[in-house]
């Protein structure tokens, strides 16, 4: 396990902004939704200089192009500047648009993810029907390898200084259960199919000068609080100043979102920003539970965190 050693890091966050480029939810005139996630991410330095990147890369429709080239116009993003793109986990949703994305900045940078994210992942209906959800559909490894660099890995991933991917993460409590469509996905590795509990699922954390963390997160299968607890371990730091991406909190049972405001009141955020698969009834209670920090986001969304 990676531990965060500050004497390592030769420059500090100073800011973070998470642009979301795509989302079921829209919050700017212009930009269009879709049943994807991905995030434009650039992180300011205190000598200046910058480090920018793409979580996630929405589900191979035109909005990721679209809503780009619309944010682009707004807020001066540019694809081309980012150095890497990082996949948080291996469904549709998130994967299907690498090849577009590699195709829109017209340059191979690195992917980064676990490798079950590039394995068949299989939902089957109750009525059996099977329906692949992963990369297959949209292109294969194969075609990955031979557009740029992959890298696939485990463990946590230092991305540049103060950024680091989770690796696998934890699941150390008793509440955060994989439950609904979740428990109809199976993969297969070393020729045998069996149920899939998304161990490929990672976040990204952002460790600021004045020694917050910032949590981003595709689909947090892992459960949130895991994710939250697995980073505290990861950092050394328990300054979780906020929380932005999917949650996995739509099939939430009361229980386990009581549990997870519970777990979550015990951190200074100032910023929960859930999308994407959090569900009307995780944002609803994360909402009423974090009035003051709790931020309604969705495609088109800026998200600023600055070192104090």
């Amino acid at each position: 396990m990676e531990i965060w050693v500050d004497s390592l890091v030769e420059r500090e966050i100073e800011e973070v902004e998470i642009h979301i480029l795509s989302d079921g939810n829209v919050h700017m005139r212009g930009v269009i939704g879709e049943a994807g996630f991905a995030a434009f991410v650039r992180v300011r330095y205190d000598d200046s200089s910058d480090f920018q990147f793409l979580f996630d890369t929405a589900g191979g429709t035109p909005t990721l192009e679209h809503n780009t080239g619309i944010m682009k116009e707004r807020f001066g993003l540019d694809l081309s500047a980012i150095e890497m793109i990082v996949l948080s986990h291996g469904h549709w949703d998130h994967v299907a648009g690498v090849l577009k994305v590699l195709d829109m900045i017209g340059k191979p940078v690195p992917v980064l993810c676990h490798p079950d994210a590039l394995l068949h992942k299989v939902f089957t209906t109750d009525d059996g029907k099977r329906h692949e959800i992963g990369i297959h559909p949209f292109y294969q490894e194969s075609d990955l390898e031979s557009r740029t660099e992959i890298i696939v890995t485990k463990e946590p991933y230092t991305l540049s200084d103060g950024i680091t991917t989770t690796g696998v993460v934890t699941r150390s409590n008793d509440f955060e259960k994989l439950t609904g469509n979740l428990e109809k996905i199976t993969t297969t590795k070393d020729g045998t199919e069996a149920h899939d509990v998304i161990e490929d699922d990672l976040s990204v954390f952002f460790r600021l000068k004045d020694g917050s963390v910032v949590i981003l997160a595709g689909c947090c299968h892992s459960g949130v609080a895991n994710t939250v607890e697995h980073t505290v371990s990861q950092t050394g730091s328990s300054t979780i100043t906020g929380i932005v991406g999917g949650l996995h909190l739509m099939d939430a049972s009361k229980e386990r979102l009581t549990k997870t405001v519970e777990y979550l009141n015990q951190y200074p955020l100032t910023t929960i920003a859930a999308c994407h698969c959090t569900g009307l009834k995780g944002r609803a209670a994360l909402m009423y539970a974090f009035e003051e920090s709790f931020k309604d986001v969705g495609a088109g969304s800026v998200l600023k965190f600055e070192s104090k």
